[in-house]
């Protein structure tokens, strides 16, 4: 079986059409990234995102989905979205937008860059994570960071990361129970690091008892597994 790892830059957000495109092979870790004409101005707003410029792509072919070697298995960050830029083909979709919300449930956004900064801080690597972050919204700085989001969610899951076929079994189920946790309601699972202020990125259940008061007192619309796992941290309930 054949996996790609993609993500595309656009020229515009209106049926947009690539001007840049970056696989990584999950099975030989080849890396390849090409840019393309579309044959259209890049709208300022986009270029505004990704950086690519009119100048960047002059004299540069279109994007051909028969040039593409189109895998078995096609994986990205909300990957639905890349597939329909390249031109739809025939391939099975991984997203890792559905897999890191069923591997890490008390995640507090699954923006790729958020993923990113969350799994880090998980992992005690948090001095790494500009290497991935400086390179956000370049098509291939935005393949290396969906592989390590990837891989993390297969290690949480229990699968190996070359089962693809079990990825997208998961990836098909988390779409079937999007917003629910295994017992049926994000709430149950208590937020493991802190999303915001000044503890931002450090576990909960080590944060200073006088600011946990604090924030439930003073911080409102707070979402109800941080609100579950401030409480615990106070001892006010227990543990499920």
């Amino acid at each position: 079986m054949t996996a790609l790892i993609i993500d595309t830059e656009t020229d515009q957000g209106t049926n947009p059409r690539p001007v840049q495109v970056a696989t990584i092979d999950l099975t030989t870790g080849q890396q390849w990234m090409a840019y393309f004409n579309s044959g259209r101005p890049i709208s300022p707003v986009t270029t505004q995102i990704h950086g690519i410029t009119d100048d960047d792509v002059a004299g540069l072919d279109a994007f051909d989905l028969s040039n593409f070697n189109v895998p078995e298995y096609l994986i990205g960050h909300n990957v639905n979205f890349d597939w329909r830029v390249i031109g739809r083909p025939e391939v099975k979709l991984i997203c890792t937008v559905r897999l890191a919300r069923l591997a890490f449930p008390e995640w507090y956004s699954y923006k790729q860059s958020r993923c990113i900064e969350q799994l880090f801080n998980l992992q005690n690597r948090g001095g790494d994570i500009t290497r991935f972050t400086q390179q956000a919204h370049d098509a291939l700085g935005d393949v290396k960071m969906c592989y390590e989001i990837y891989k993390a969610c297969c290690e949480k899951l229990g699968i190996n990361y070359h089962n693809y076929a079990a990825a997208h079994l998961l990836c098909q189920k988390a779409r079937a129970t999007r917003g629910k946790s295994s017992t049926g309601n994000t709430s149950d699972q208590p937020m493991s690091v802190m999303p915001f202020g000044k503890y931002r990125g450090q576990p909960v259940a080590q944060l200073p008892k006088p600011y946990v008061k604090w924030i439930l007192a003073n911080v409102p619309a707070l979402r109800p597994n941080l609100i579950n796992a401030l409480q615990q941290r106070l001892g006010s309930i227990q543990p499920g």
